[in-house]
């Protein structure tokens, strides 16, 4: 029934444009060649065929482009200034966010300065890690009940393991001894 109702609601659509549309004016008639005259009113010979009457593509205007682009120029224009449709590599750095021309200008500044771009790096890797593991143990507990193979487990504890003990050195940098240093 919804499928009569659309079809009937199309055709009455598209009556009601062609009646609202002006009557299009038949276009002048040239005068005929001196052949086709006599062609026309022999008996049995085919009637001219008048041209059909625009659709109302025709009657709605276009905008032509101002200067037509190619391929090449678009591309030549890209290469040069590239396309703003692409998202940023990497998000802006905040003003004042890199060190200062005083650290820069002084070896022992500068040193202070990347260790504090370390330390901050490590405190997100730390927080992130703790956020992590809980999310693991979650999943190695659905394993165990969905009957996932013990290896496949064993690997993720091992993960949590390794991000454990990563995330105490990180909070406690003497607390656990790294490789080559004796426990």
């Amino acid at each position: 029934m919804k499928g009569g109702a659309l079809l009937a609601a199309l055709v009455l659509a598209a009556a009601a444009s062609l009646l609202a549309r002006p009557p299009v004016p038949a276009p002048a008639a040239a005068a005929p060649p001196a052949g086709a005259a006599a062609a026309a009113t022999a008996p049995g010979a085919a009637q001219p065929v008048q041209a059909a009457r625009p659709g109302w593509f025709d009657e709605v205007p276009r905008a032509a482009p101002a200067t037509p682009v190619t391929a090449a120029d678009s591309m030549a224009d890209a290469r040069l200034h590239g396309d703003a449709r692409t998202p940023p590599l990497a998000p802006a750095a905040a003003a004042g966010a890199g060190p200062s021309p005083a650290q820069l200008a002084d070896p022992q500044a500068y040193r202070a300065y990347e260790a504090r771009q370390d330390a901050r790096v490590m405190a997100a890797f730390a927080s992130a890690a703790q956020l992590e593991v809980p999310r693991l143990q979650a999943d190695v507990e659905r394993a165990r009940a969905s009957g996932i193979p013990a290896a496949q487990i064993a690997r993720v504890e091992e993960k949590i393991r390794r991000l454990e003990q990563l995330r105490r050195e990180i909070a406690e940098p003497g607390a656990v001894p790294g490789p080559g240093q004796a426990p």
